[in-house]
């Protein structure tokens, strides 16, 4: 299988500490038989960018929180959906602090919405990922691979996924699996990770092919990587997309964040 060269960033400041250097580049974008929105297969060309090795975990969330007040949107309704006495419900007041306990600080932050994720980013210095810098990440020098760590066929030694949700959302521990070859946790499985880009069916017939931003407009934002409750692990692969509405949260959707290389 072929690969492509890569190099690390120096990590001398603390607003690049714990990310990883993504190495300007093409590469394939998309997949063809898959999803019906994954094709045309096309030729990206991403900038140098560095990005977070691991999604934003509670710890790291309530750092936000404390020091600058910030109320996400879920706790600004009141309510967010979880599981309950065998269902999944609205539950008054069910946030991201529900699930900040001692034992999951490390875990990754969940119930935040794109726009919580996209102010959290600002705050650190840093902005949520494009699609395309997201799918050239997790791909983690492999050229065609199907999934970060290669083809083979996803399992709980791989990534976090097909457990069933619970009241206590089942998401493992940062850095509980093995990263990719760009040194990148959780690219497959335990959360969902929130991106820049406005989803468009047509998006890949019509986006341009150099650091593409996504559509200009649109309803739902892209989210990337699948969760811990997947079941269908074709939702695995790099090239699989999802969306979600920008102003909705959920118990297995949290972010990561990127920063231009200079």
């Amino acid at each position: 299988m072929q690969t492509e060269t890569t190099h690390s960033a120096k990590q001398n400041n603390a607003s690049t500490k714990n990310m990883r250097l993504i190495p300007a580049g093409k590469f394939l974008m998309g997949a063809e038989g898959w999803g019906e929105f994954e094709s045309p297969v096309h030729e990206i060309f991403v900038d140098d960018f560095l990005m977070d090795e691991a999604p934003v975990t509670n710890s790291d969330f309530a750092e936000f929180v404390n020091k600058t007040g910030y109320k996400t949107t879920a706790e600004i309704k009141g309510f967010a959906s979880g599981y309950e006495k065998g269902e999944m419900k609205e539950i008054k007041n069910l946030c991201w602090k529900t699930y900040f306990t001692e034992e999951r600080k490390n875990h990754p932050v969940v119930l935040v919405s794109w726009n919580d994720a996209n102010e959290f980013a600002k705050w650190v210095g840093k902005r949520l990922p494009t699609e395309a810098e997201w799918e050239k990440a997790a791909r983690g020098t492999l050229v065609g691979n199907l999934y970060p760590w290669g083809n083979n066929d996803p399992d709980n030694t791989l990534c976090n996924f097909g457990k069933e949700t619970k009241k206590i959302p089942p998401t493992t521990e940062v850095k509980t699996y093995q990263p990719n070859a760009y040194g990148l946790y959780d690219m497959a499985g335990n959360v969902w990770n929130w991106c820049a880009d406005w989803f468009s069916e047509k998006y890949y017939s019509e986006n341009r092919n150099e650091n593409p931003k996504g559509a200009s407009e649109g309803i739902t934002k892209v989210r990337r990587g699948a969760s811990f409750n997947i079941i269908q692990t074709f939702r695995l692969r790099c090239a699989n997309r999802g969306a979600y509405s920008p102003d909705n949260y959920a118990i297995n959707i949290g972010f990561r964040c990127v920063k231009d290389f200079k």
